[in-house]
């Protein structure tokens, strides 16, 4: 079984995130995904203001 044992010996070479690192890219993912959403959110409300101030305006 060749292939398994290539399997291990890749396996055996990968280098794995401490704890820390861990806990920084989780709070760094969470941040971002926070402030994405806000953006985003921000972004809708006022595109979807626009848009009923412009059917206002010009009817519809």
């Amino acid at each position: 079984m060749k292939f398994i044992e290539e399997i291990k010996s890749e396996y055996a070479k990968v280098t794995w995130p401490n704890k820390d690192e861990v806990k920084n890219a989780t709070i760094i993912v969470a941040a971002m995904s926070v402030a994405m959403s806000l953006y985003l959110g921000l972004f809708d409300l006022i595109a979807s203001r626009l848009m009923d101030l412009l059917v206002s305006v010009f009817g519809g």
